[in-house]
């Protein structure tokens, strides 16, 4: 989640989500608006991110 400027709201912002792209092999940044979850943007990203970095810790 990441809030608008000068949010006054909880739900002013968007949220930023890491999908795998199984059609073409990759991953893609989509960012919705956390009001409505409505889809704003798609990035195909030029790297895959893999499964499970999310709350991946490596000493």
């Amino acid at each position: 989640m990441v809030p608008s400027d000068n949010s006054s709201k909880e739900d002013e912002g968007f949220l930023f989500i890491l999908l795998w792209n199984g059609e073409r092999r990759g991953s893609d940044l989509v960012i919705l608006d956390a009001k409505d979850l409505k889809e704003l943007a798609v990035y195909e990203l030029p790297i895959s991110i893999p499964h499970g970095l999310h709350g991946s810790w490596v000493n």
